[in-house]
């Protein structure tokens, strides 16, 4: 007998509650006086972070920055629910946790208010207690009753899903540690983790494409060296800046494209091929260079420098290619051939689809990726350095490994491992803000790599019986 599907949820003003209270917050933010100073009057709260000077108060302030990414995380949380309303119960926990980083910024407020013995709370301005209520009533609005019409959208369900657990793990990490050590929610200090890393989450979306084939590219941080130093090495020659950019690309593509074909063709295991790349490229890597910095590079070439709206070209470069490549993954044929051929490859022969060309075409969208990694990570810095970070590969897998996609093959998204490789590095820098040596994150990625592995495991053990 064949199942009966469930009627799908209607929509009610309780599915658009996450979109409203982001729009208020964010409209709050950005428009209306923040508050009330004797010189200057109402401010905003872009008059109010501009200088100290414009600060004439001495208001706290660490931790604003965080109240528009809080805002932007409850809106598309708040879309999501719109999109899906049966999922509403789960999603009511993941907006209650953003909600909990607007309210951070008040909580360090009124005890940084006690210790000084301030005398100003009458001055704050309207929109100050706007977004103050609106993020309570992001976290209150969990206590909502919600009917549950689908077993797949249970809280337990939704939690089985890596993407969702990271990211309720990120909040509250960020929550956590905000009000343990407030300094912790500085500008400078969250722009540093977001597009400092970013270079990471961008090898990571090819990493992705590979480990969900049954594949793995241990090579990728050699290589990104090596991609880094001939694109530095070229603008210094006088190459157009836009060039050197692209260079490392079509560089990238084409050693991906060898190791695919070592894969594909000659049956050779990824990891023997990637192994022995790591080594050719890095021996290459010293002998060309000496050691040597690469220097002197214009300023047109600083591509990770620039900041378009405002906004740092790492961190839009990461989230537009996050998108994309999820997109792609999910819509394309050839992204479900991946998980197909990631899954059961002898099904996925017989189904017609050809092996070689899928393990080619990866392992070049792989080099590509790489690429970008290199191009970003070149142009971060005015020096560029022979040698890519210690364990550049083992960051790069872990980000994708504990991100979801399962080591052998076949599950995974991409946005699971930009979550991840924010999520280690958050937690990288929260060691340091509370006092716990740096040197206990190989301890930590080591730790979630095996519990992720064998949470992987046990899934598929269950789908067996």
């Amino acid at each position: 007998m064949s199942k009966v599907k469930n009627a799908p949820v209607p929509r009610r003003p309780l599915h658009f509650i996450g979109i409203i209270l982001a729009l208020v917050i964010i409209g709050a933010y950005f428009t209306l006086p923040f508050v009330i100073q004797p010189e200057r009057g109402p401010s905003t709260v872009a008059v109010l972070t501009e200088s100290k000077k414009a600060n004439e108060l001495g208001l706290f302030k660490t931790g604003l920055e965080v109240i528009p990414l809080a805002s932007l995380g409850i809106f598309l949380l708040g879309v999501w629910n719109v999109i899906s309303p049966a999922a509403s119960r789960a999603i009511s926990l993941l907006m209650s946790v953003a909600g909990l980083l607007v309210t951070v910024y008040y909580i360090n407020f009124f005890r940084d208010y006690a210790a000084d013995e301030a005398t100003f709370i009458s001055q704050m301005d309207i929109a100050f207690w706007i977004m103050l209520v609106a993020g309570t009533l992001a976290i209150l609005q969990i206590l909502i009753p919600r009917p549950v019409h689908e077993e797949r959208y249970r809280i337990t369900k939704v939690f089985g899903n890596q993407e969702s657990v990271i990211l309720f793990g990120l909040l509250l990490l960020i929550f956590v540690v905000g009000i343990a050590n407030p300094r912790f929610l500085q500008e400078r200090n969250i722009s540093d983790i977001l597009q400092g890393n970013a270079y990471i989450a961008v090898a990571a979306l090819g990493m992705t494409m590979v480990i969900v084939t049954g594949n793995i590219d241990i090579s990728v941080g050699s290589l990104i060296g090596l991609l880094a130093v001939i694109s530095g090495r070229l603008v210094v020659a006088g190459v157009p800046s836009p060039l050197a950019w692209l260079i490392p690309l079509f560089v990238g593509a084409g050693i991906g494209a060898f190791i695919g074909f070592l894969v594909a063709y000659l049956r050779v295991p990824s990891i023997v091929v990637t192994l022995g790349m790591l080594s050719i490229i890095k021996g290459i890597l010293i002998i060309w260079t000496a050691g040597e910095r690469v220097t002197d590079m214009p300023a047109d070439y600083h591509l990770s420098q620039m900041r378009p709206l405002g906004i740092p070209m790492p961190i839009i470069i990461m989230v537009v290619l996050t998108i994309v490549v999820v997109l792609w993954m999910r819509y394309s044929a050839t992204g479900r051939a991946f998980y197909a051929l990631g899954g059961n490859a002898e099904a996925a022969r017989l189904s017609g689809l050809s092996q070689r060309r899928l393990l080619m075409t990866v392992f070049t969208l792989n080099g590509v990726f790489v690429g970008v990694a290199s191009v970003m990570y070149s142009t971060q810095f005015q020096i560029i350095q022979v040698t890519p970070p210690p364990a550049l590969e083992l960051s790069i897998i872990t980000a994708s490994v504990v991100g979801g996609v399962s080591i052998l093959g076949g599950t995974g998204t991409a946005i699971g491992s930009t979550l991840a490789t924010l999520l280690l590095n958050f937690i990288r820098s929260a060691m340091i803000f509370i006092n716990v040596s740096p040197f206990w994150l190989k301890t930590v990625q080591g730790l979630l790599i095996l519990v992720t592995v064998l949470a992987d495991l046990i899934r598929r053990r269950r789908q067996r019986l």
